[in-house]
């Protein structure tokens, strides 16, 4: 387990105002909480110019912490730089609803991060229980309460030790619409963080 010695991130000076134009534009947009709020962001930031978030977030993130400059980070590089333009994600009810109750559901009862919920629900149980008929995804994080949600993300993007590199696939798929993200605390404080995914629903 790679440990992290706690720092302010470099992050872009200037605010994407297209970006956080979009975000608030979204009606739930308002019921996030400020750390979803952040992460959401980020996600939309990386996905409207791959190549600017590999050169403005991850590469100062990396100089910070250099055990995560490897294998993954070359291939990350390689992707985000070769990745088009991708439109933003909107935020969908159905999804924010659905990544609530998992995120909820594990921290609530203390269990271990997992993509499955508390009551044995597993990720395409609880996609089609909250209505939605059409491909997904999900990606969870784990952090202490202080983490910065940048920092998930990136972590999320560098999928070190994750041989399919199934967290970078879901952020970077151009199928995928909408989305829904939700952070819980544990009673330790420390924060569980899902996000759903979809395509356009038939």
């Amino acid at each position: 387990m790679m440990m992290f010695k706690e720092v302010v991130l470099p992050k872009p000076s200037i605010t994407d105002r297209k970006v956080l134009a979009w975000n608030q534009n979204q009606p739930e947009y308002k019921d996030l909480s400020s750390k979803e709020q952040q992460f959401y962001y980020w996600v939309n930031y990386s996905r409207i110019n791959p190549s600017r978030f590999f050169d403005s977030v991850v590469v100062p993130i990396v100089k910070i912490y250099p055990q995560l400059n490897g294998a993954n980070y070359s291939s990350l590089k390689q992707d985000l730089e070769q990745t088009p333009v991708l439109p933003p994600l909107a935020l969908s009810h159905s999804l924010l609803r659905m990544s609530d109750f998992h995120a909820v559901s594990i921290t609530t009862n203390d269990a271990s991060p997992s993509h499955v919920s508390y009551n044995g629900e597993t990720f395409d149980i609880r996609f089609k229980r909250f209505g939605l008929n059409n491909c997904g995804g999900e990606n969870i994080s784990y952090g202490a309460a202080q983490t910065d949600p940048l920092f998930m993300l990136v972590l999320l993007y560098l999928d070190v030790n994750v041989t399919d590199l199934g967290h970078r696939k879901a952020l970077l798929n151009p199928s995928f619409v909408t989305t829904g993200i939700a952070a819980a605390n544990y009673k330790n404080g420390n924060v569980f963080l899902v996000e759903d995914f979809a395509c356009a629903q038939k």
